[in-house]
């Protein structure tokens, strides 16, 4: 009873003839899911590139030619719309060091004798949503961020 069913197994182990059909059924996932994945990192690093950006042209506005300002508060604005994100939170900063040393917000020069530097720094936010959820994922999307900070004075 056994007999022909091994003779059935040893016929087929000797059999090459659909090898390759079950070697690329076995590579062709594979190599999709990493062709996928690479994509999707792509796609996250670029989209936080566009942020990184949109911070530096954001702060370059903050060096525009004019007088030292005590408010860069306008620069909310600006930074959202150089992002072009729907989801995007910018978050901006000013402040004075006075001897290196940062000083309360309300602090509008620093005593004489001593060495000052006005920064303002731009920070932008959003999530980036894969299109594939490796790992299990599927939150609401990852964290992603640009920030720029440049001396004024």
């Amino acid at each position: 009873m056994m007999g022909p069913l091994f003779d059935l197994l040893r016929r087929l182990r000797r059999d090459r003839s659909g090898a390759s059909a079950v070697e690329l059924a076995l590579v062709v996932p594979l190599t999709i899911g990493l062709v996928g994945a690479t994509i999707d990192f792509a796609r996250g690093f670029s989209a936080k590139l566009d942020l990184v950006s949109a911070a530096s042209r954001t702060a370059e506005l903050a060096t525009a030619p004019g007088a030292v300002r005590t408010d860069y508060s306008y620069l909310q604005a600006e930074a959202l719309a150089a992002a072009d994100r729907d989801d995007a939170v910018a978050v901006i900063d000013w402040w004075l060091e006075c001897n290196g040393t940062r000083q309360a917000a309300s602090t509008p020069v620093c005593p004489a004798g001593q060495t000052y530097a006005r920064y303002v720094s731009v920070n932008l936010s959003a999530t980036y949503n894969p299109i594939l959820g490796f790992g299990g994922y599927t939150g609401s999307g990852l964290p992603i961020a640009g920030q720029a900070t440049v001396r004024i004075q």
